[in-house]
């Protein structure tokens, strides 16, 4: 009997009990059937030159697929919604950072987000992150996904949640037209500081050129230190001597880099959930979430322990995103053992993407 996809997603236990081919021919009827699929991709299906239902066959063939990106900047997003969907919740709308052109739309349905909640908290317990300590949370909300899954996180962990606000794309507009980032940094700090001059904080999210700022506030710094548990850092790249600094100043603190993407709507596994991050191995949540390392000349996978270009893959029954290069570099690694895909170590920026400078600004 051939299963639906979404009886796969239902079934799905977090172990190897749904057969990634399996799964992967699911989401292609699913996504490329007139009842289910979103009028985006039954409207690419005619020009994509092959038959995706018959003609994929593995996820390496994923590449094949156009990176739709272009279309998430500006289609309506109802026509992003499978009609499979039509009768569960209405989507959440969340947006990409705009590092690279104007923002793209994606959504987030609410199966994907119960799954990737309870990914998220089960890991963050893993981790060691301190259960219903006060939590405070300087990174982007509005429009971005990092804000409204934090909150759902926070309520699962019973943790009082503090949050001081980002605006990313403000920042990136002030260093590509020249213009010093300085007080808008130093504005995010002072708001950070109100919050720990008063509130004892066990945990802290943000991101490494805001913590460095911080970091120069002795008084600041010094009440963290008293207080600080579980340390979370995202957004920007993290260089190794910066996670030298930070860990030095937060000894008694679980010190963790989050990697991921909004184009795939959730982060990476930290392949072991407190490894430093110069040793830190990311992996996908397959077979939801994928990556490739590829040479960007070639297009074709490295050599493992190569670095090379980022590829993404989201497959759920709400998204289909087969083959979205990133503005990241990684080290391919081996994937665990009946996962597919490579696994990442040590992301870093492009300098440049899609004929844009990269800006990473504070986030």
């Amino acid at each position: 009997m051939t299963r639906s996809l979404l009886d796969l997603e239902d079934a799905y236990d977090g172990s190897a009990s749904i057969d990634p081919e399996e799964y992967l021919a699911a989401a292609l009827r699913w996504h490329f059937s007139p009842e289910t699929g979103s009028p985006l991709w039954l409207e690419l299906a005619a020009t994509l030159g092959f038959d995706p239902v018959t003609e994929i066959r593995s996820f390496d063939d994923l590449g094949r697929f156009p990176d739709i990106a272009g279309h998430l900047r500006d289609r309506p997003v109802a026509e992003l919604f499978p009609r499979g969907l039509a009768k569960e919740p209405a989507p959440f709308v969340f947006e990409t950072g705009g590092t690279t052109g104007s923002p793209k739309r994606l959504l987030y349905t609410d199966r994907w987000v119960r799954r990737a909640l309870a990914w998220k908290t089960a890991e963050l317990r893993e981790a060691g992150f301190p259960a219903g300590a006060p939590w405070l949370v300087a990174m982007p909300s509005g429009p971005h996904a990092f804000g409204h899954t934090t909150r759902l996180q926070a309520r699962e962990l019973g943790s009082v949640l503090h949050t001081v606000d980002l605006d990313p794309r403000w920042v990136k507009k002030l260093i590509a037209a020249d213009r010093l980032a300085d007080d808008y940094v130093a504005h995010v700090v002072e708001q950070i500081g109100h919050v720990v001059r008063t509130q004892r904080v066990g945990a802290l999210t943000t991101t490494p050129p805001i913590l460095t700022e911080l970091l120069l506030d002795e008084r600041i710094a010094g009440l963290l230190g008293e207080s600080l548990e579980y340390l979370a850092l995202a957004g920007a790249h993290l260089d190794d001597d910066t996670y030298d600094l930070i860990a030095d100043a937060f000894p008694g603190a679980v010190v963790q880099n989050i990697y991921g993407s909004t184009m795939v709507l959730t982060t990476t596994r930290l392949r072991v959930p407190t490894a430093p991050t110069p040793a830190a191995v990311y992996d996908g949540y397959t077979p939801f979430v994928l990556f490739a390392v590829l040479d960007p000349d070639t297009g074709e996978r490295v050599g493992h322990g190569e670095r090379g270009q980022v590829r993404m893959s989201h497959l759920s029954s709400g998204v289909f995103i087969p083959n979205n290069l990133e503005r990241d570099s990684a080290i391919r690694v081996a994937a665990p053992e009946g996962a597919v895909g490579d696994s990442l170590a040590s992301p870093s920026p492009l300098a440049a993407f899609e004929g844009e400078r990269v800006i990473q600004g504070v986030y």
